[in-house]
């Protein structure tokens, strides 16, 4: 058994878990947020969600070799309106009573190491997949490592029309910003 970051792990259990690494630990998030705006007629709607969840196998010394998904609990989607809210959760926007999250598969993430203190821009490119309509996404990154936890935070934009999202008057274009900490755990 070796130890790393506080962590007993045999590394043959490791490569079994498909982490890739003998390092990698695995680490969640339960309580993240996204934030997002886009625009409905000539309104500029911004909302919040929160719950945002997150689990992957990390080994902060390797990047490349971390996978995982991040998903965002759709449900739990407010602009501050509640009709409004209904409408976005409704059937024809989200439709979040048969897709309730939006869920980012991690494929890879770019290299690097996480050093205690510092921020790291990486990138990171998977599958995304929102009311049920699966795309290849990359998405800028910036992860820092502190005390064992590591915070995450990406800023992306997307076009809602490729995930069946036509809700009348609704744009072309959404932003996103997702945060979220990374704990480790068992």
């Amino acid at each position: 058994m070796q130890r790393h970051a506080g962590w007993t792990r045999s590394p043959v259990l490791a490569l079994l878990a498909g982490a890739g690494s003998v390092w990698a630990a695995p680490y969640t998030a339960a309580q993240g947020r996204a934030t997002f705006e886009h625009r409905v007629l000539i309104v500029n709607v911004r909302g919040t969600v929160e719950g945002v969840t997150a689990s992957v196998q990390l080994d902060p010394n390797d990047l490349a070799a971390t996978r995982g998904q991040v998903s965002v609990p759709l449900t739990n989607l407010r602009t501050g309106i509640g009709l409004r809210d209904d409408h976005a959760r409704g059937e024809s926007a989200l439709n979040t009573a048969r897709f309730p999250n939006a869920v980012f598969v991690l494929g890879s993430l770019t290299g690097g190491k996480l050093t205690e203190g510092q921020t790291l821009s990486t990138t990171a490119s998977g599958q995304f997949t929102l009311r049920g309509v699966t795309k290849t996404l990359s998405v800028p990154v910036k992860a820092t490592l502190t005390g064992g936890q590591v915070r995450v935070a990406t800023q992306f934009r997307f076009n809602p029309h490729d995930f069946g999202v036509n809700y009348a008057g609704s744009s072309d274009s959404a932003s996103v910003d997702v945060n979220f900490t990374l704990t480790p755990g068992t």
